[in-house]
């Protein structure tokens, strides 16, 4: 079956390329026409949208919730567009899913910064595909998924010298170019196993958690927070496997291999296996529970990492000695390592009848190795209130708020290497920071989302003063 399957894929993703071409007709919208939806993929233009789930899981969700501006969703949806003429319900029929959706972030630093206040923004586009192959080619629980993005614009962070570990924009970065951020193959072995194979980022099914925040910090899975030079995030995709055991509403167990290749980070198209320095391994347990007569949903998820190319140690050198005091070339250490968790919970709903309205809270912690991280731990929570009023039922209110704590093996190293060598390293400073936001769904899939976002750096031993921003993040899907 597998065979047939991945023979079967190149056709599909070439036919899905035509398609493409096809839909950019001026066919007006008009309402969905009726089908036989799949056991795998909801159809995408349901009238109703699911409720706010807090991180996204892997269940594969077409529609996000109503009012959220989630820049990494996997979830191609019936947009702005409708589905043009019938077109995109005729593409339905026969197992093909497409749309593009366009992500824009403004800041301006209020206070802080070398510069300012500047104004700078930064945007993505997504152009998004769900091929369902039990539909187009009778494969059972098969599917595959294709997006490709481009980034572009400037950050205020570099621009106005704020000196911040994490980005006041979390678009930007990764590279202004264009991606090939997904292009996997997923085969589901009745209802208990799923196996995914292709090329496809970290974050679509390890410590994920939806991108609703604009600060960098707070938006999207923890892992690459403090291990971003080898833990990469969407829009990078490298070559990997994930294979799970459970189902994504209620428990599970998955583990997943990724290709450790930095050739992806400046070509967003490498097919270069050579450039291969290991492998990283993560694993995941997941439950989801439902808690007191109204079934408040909870998402807890708690998992790891091992990486196999391994990086320099921050403090010694090659022969085993402090870096500061006898120079020489930093220690290689053979792998790296660290742990994650990640839970979101239903807290209250104001009206216990309609399970839309809700506000749940969320706690996520992160924790890397000593020997070769530049930070070693981040811990984030907060609130969302989703459906501020009945008359605003896709209004959302979040309030989020962390702290990342630097390697103290290497704030040791810089802080001995300026008394004995006379010389000035930037300090990796502890930050605390927190964001507010009131997002305003102007209409479907047309989010504005205003927010305001604080850092302080008054924990660490060298000053820098405080940043105030301002920002807007906003979102629209065809």
């Amino acid at each position: 079956m597998f065979g047939k399957s991945f023979t079967c894929l190149s056709r599909v993703l070439l036919a899905g390329s035509l398609v493409i071409s096809a839909t950019h007709g001026n066919a007006q919208p008009v309402p969905g026409v009726d089908t036989d939806d799949p056991p795998n993929l909801p159809s995408p233009s349901a009238p109703e949208r699911p409720p706010l789930i807090r991180p996204s899981t892997p269940a594969p969700e077409t529609r996000p919730a109503a009012g959220s501006a989630d820049t990494q969703s996997l979830k191609p949806h019936f947009g702005i567009l409708g589905s043009m003429g019938g077109v995109r319900d005729l593409l339905w029929e026969h197992g093909v899913l497409l749309n593009l959706d366009y992500v824009y972030e403004a800041a301006t630093n209020v206070a802080g910064g070398t510069r300012g206040p500047l104004v700078r923004g930064a945007g993505q586009f997504a152009v998004r595909g769900v091929f369902d192959l039990e539909r187009m080619l009778g494969l059972d629980g098969a599917s595959a998924t294709v997006t490709l993005s481009q980034r572009h614009g400037r950050d205020v962070t570099l621009d106005a010298g704020l000196g911040t570990q994490t980005s006041v924009e979390e678009i930007y970065g990764r590279g202004r170019i264009w991606r090939l951020s997904q292009f996997w193959y997923d085969q589901k072995f009745g209802p208990w196993v799923d196996l995914k194979i292709g090329r496809m980022p970290t974050s679509d099914d390890f410590a994920a958690f939806a991108c609703e925040f604009q600060l960098n910090a707070l938006c999207g899975a923890v892992a690459g927070k403090i291990a971003g030079a080898y833990v990469f995030q969407f829009p990078v995709s490298q070559w990997a496997t994930r294979l799970r055991v459970g189902t994504p509403d209620t428990a599970y167990l998955q583990v997943g291999a990724y290709q450790v290749n930095p050739d992806n980070l400046v070509d967003g198209f490498s097919f270069n296996f050579s450039q291969g320095t290991g492998a990283l391994i993560l694993s995941e347990a997941g439950w989801f529970p439902k808690f007191g007569a109204d079934g408040y949903a909870g998402s807890y998820k708690l998992g790891g990492w091992y990486e196999t190319s391994g990086g320099s140690d921050v403090f010694l050198n090659a022969a085993r000695l402090p870096m500061p005091l006898y120079k020489g070339r930093p220690l290689h250490q053979d792998e790296r390592h660290g742990v994650y968790f990640v839970g979101v919970q239903e807290v209250y709903r104001p009206d216990p009848a309609n399970p839309k309205r809700t506000v749940s809270a969320f706690l996520r912690a992160v924790a890397s190795e000593e020997a070769t991280s530049a930070y070693s731990a981040q811990v984030t929570s907060g609130l969302i209130y989703k459906g501020i009023t009945p008359q605003r039922p896709n209004d959302w209110i979040g309030f989020g708020v962390g702290q990342t704590t630097p390697n103290p093996r290497l704030v040791d190293a810089v802080a001995l290497n300026t008394v004995f060598s006379k010389t000035s390293r930037r300090m990796p400073t502890q930050e605390r920071f927190l964001e507010a936001f009131y997002s305003i769904d102007v209409a479907d899939d047309i989010v504005i989302r205003p927010n305001v976002q604080y850092i302080t750096r008054r924990g660490s031993p060298e000053f820098k003063p405080d940043v105030l921003v301002f920002g807007v993040k906003s979102l629209v899907t065809f």
